[in-house]
């Protein structure tokens, strides 16, 4: 669908499973080479390797847990001998494995996500740049959560680190958008089959779905989609911004605290 996608150097940080999964066969499917980056399912990051291959182009398994500094240098180590750069899509992401409060996050938890969530995807941005640039440009692409735009319960750590890192979209924006590299970011809102789906609580899709407009929970593959026209030069004017996946949801989720009744109803019922 993206001819200028074709050939490609794609990186996906967390990109074993679920979303990361999509998206990395995503971008195979498109012609792009990948990385799958991924820090503990070896297995499962191998498997999606070989399925990238099996669409006729170069896939590779590396891991590297993203939020130690000396592992991320590594993996853009191996980057370097691969051949390069043209994509990053920083999905790897932490701190739904003990949801908690604002008020009762612990420090090492807390400081935990802020390296996976934040620091890992502005330091790979950092090293990115210059491997982009000299291949004359590239695209960055963050993922998002609903949780940084309001309030989610039990939270706090996952909804804060995503909050700065849209922030971080921008400022990455402005600065690497002279040299050729355009910097977008996804929020997807509830997404089924996602390792979130299993990790926050159980039930949630359920109970998003009557207030979803289109009818259906966000899949990873919809996530993918998304990711991969930000990253073709479909996209090329936009810059710095965040694309909203939700299926209506956001905009019409008031629609349930305030329907007649108290429980609110789908929209248009």
């Amino acid at each position: 669908m993206y001819a200028s996608l074709d050939g490609k150097r794609a990186v996906v940080l967390g990109g074993s499973r679920g979303i990361g999964r999509a998206i990395a066969l995503r971008l195979a499917a498109e012609g792009a080479h990948v990385v799958v980056n991924y820090a503990r399912s070896a297995d499962a990051a191998q498997a999606t390797a070989a399925e990238c291959r099996a669409h006729g182009v170069e896939a590779v398994a590396v891991a590297a847990d993203i939020g130690d500094a000396e592992q991320l240098a590594g993996l853009f180590a191996e980057v370097v001998r691969w051949g390069g750069l043209d994509v990053l899509v920083a999905n790897a992401a932490r701190g739904l494995e003990r949801p908690r409060p604002a008020l009762a996050q612990r420090p090492l938890h807390l400081r935990a996500t802020m390296e996976v969530n934040l620091f890992a995807p502005w330091s790979a941005a950092q090293r990115a740049a210059s491997l982009m640039a000299a291949r004359g440009g590239g695209a960055i692409v963050h993922l998002l959560s609903p949780g940084a735009w309001q309030y989610m319960p039990d939270y706090a750590a996952v909804g804060v680190s995503k909050a700065a890192l849209a922030s971080l979209t921008r400022y990455l924006a402005v600065e690497l958008a002279p040299r050729g590299i355009r910097v977008n970011a996804v929020s997807a809102g509830w997404v089924e089959g996602s390792e979130g789906e299993h990790a926050y609580r159980a039930g949630i899709a359920a109970r998003v779905l009557p207030h979803v407009p289109a009818g259906r929970n966000v899949w990873p593959d919809d996530v993918a989609a998304a990711v991969a026209w930000l990253c073709s030069d479909e996209s090329a004017m936009l810059i710095g911004e965040t694309v909203h996946l939700d299926g209506g949801f956001g905009i019409a989720s008031w629609n349930a605290v305030l329907a007649p009744g108290g429980e609110g109803e789908a929209p248009g019922s």
